[in-house]
């Protein structure tokens, strides 16, 4: 397999002994017992109890040997590799007597298979197609919860064998912000991406704005942000799917940071950050943006290279507005879906005063 879809480290083989291996774990995998999964808990939609369990399973090194050898494994029977069963006979192994991991790889397997060939005919009740737009939404809150969790055990034990696992984690973590943007029900939306900010901050090492940090301001994107109480105000919650069509045919992602209001616009390819009633310390000084979420998305080419240190072309005006250029995409903020998954990205939107 090549770069892209390569997502950890692939065993290599031994032989005729992983040979022998390799054929009869097929035959144990082909047979019912084979696929039992978890107790009935297990199968139930996502929740708290099951999000600390996947934790405590991704953290604890005998799994995650494991787990992480799984997106491999899957695109390599997905790209029918004759040597997947061969290679990945000790995870084959594994997976025979481990149902947690098990379960995990059928619901990878189901994911990795929707967004690789995703108008391929599926046995979803004997007909019909299954893209992520279909799956359940559970489903997909499920795989998000456990592609960043997993992306941050691979941070963790690669901070402590002093090996870099930054770019595997940055995959998860990519792959996590692409499911997600199929999620339209906001309470799933809110859980499945819960971690995905303090995750991804954590492998890049970024330090977020602090509440009391002078000079600066966190923006977050109100498809993400409402179904809650700003301040005193109550904010009406609604379906996400209609909010995010009303604002497409708007082709205007709204950012707020308390009572501050942002504005993403699209002028043909160039997307512009559009800022106002900055208080006095910012007017007349440049501000350095930073995009969190920005090297996930690689269809946007964020001005400067580094979505993380985005420079205003000039200073904030006496008024306290700044209209500031982010980068060059094909993506259109007039698709629903596409618009979808450009919120998403901007999550968080942090300004600081250019010292």
């Amino acid at each position: 397999m090549d770069d892209q879809t390569t997502f950890g480290e692939t065993p290599n083989p031994q032989g005729a002994t992983y040979a022998r291996l390799a054929q009869w774990i097929q035959q144990i995998m082909q047979s019912p017992e084979s696929m039992t999964l978890p107790s009935s808990t297990s199968l139930l939609p996502a929740s708290h109890t099951q999000e600390v369990q996947s934790e405590q399973l991704f953290l604890h090194d005998y799994h995650l040997r494991f787990y992480r050898q799984l997106p491999d494994f899957i695109m390599a029977l997905l790209n029918e590799d004759p040597q997947a069963v061969l290679h990945f006979a000790p995870l084959l192994y594994h997976l025979a007597g481990c149902p947690e991991c098990h379960y995990a790889y059928l619901d990878l397997y189901d994911a990795m298979r929707a967004a690789v060939q995703p108008h391929e005919p599926r046995p979803l009740l004997g007909q019909g197609t299954r893209t992520l737009n279909a799956m359940p939404q559970y489903m997909l809150e499920h795989l998000c919860v456990s592609a960043i969790s997993q992306a941050e055990a691979l941070v963790r034990l690669g901070r402590r064998e002093q090996t870099d696992s930054t770019e595997a984690a940055r995959t998860l973590l990519r792959l996590a912000l692409q499911i997600g943007a199929h999620i339209t029900q906001r309470a799933v939306y809110n859980r499945a991406l819960h971690d995905l900010v303090r995750v991804a901050a954590f492998a890049s090492g970024q330090e977020l704005v602090r509440e009391d940090e002078p000079n600066a301001h966190a923006y977050t994107p109100t498809l993400a942000g409402a179904g809650g109480v700003r301040g005193k105000k109550t904010v009406r919650s609604v379906d996400m799917k209609t909010q995010q069509s009303s604002q497409a045919a708007q082709a205007v992602i709204v950012l707020q940071s308390h009572k501050l209001e942002g504005r993403v616009i699209q002028q043909g390819d160039v997307l512009e950050l559009h800022l106002r009633d900055l208080e006095e310390s910012l007017r007349g000084h440049h501000v350095r943006v930073s995009i969190l979420l920005g090297s996930l998305l690689e269809p946007v080419r964020w001005h400067g290279g580094n979505p993380h240190a985005i420079l205003s072309p000039s200073p904030v005006d006496a008024s306290g507005a700044v209209v500031i250029p982010l980068g060059e995409t094909e993506l259109r903020l007039t698709n629903s879906e596409e618009y979808h998954l450009l919120a998403t990205t901007f999550m968080l939107l942090e300004i600081r005063k250019l010292a």
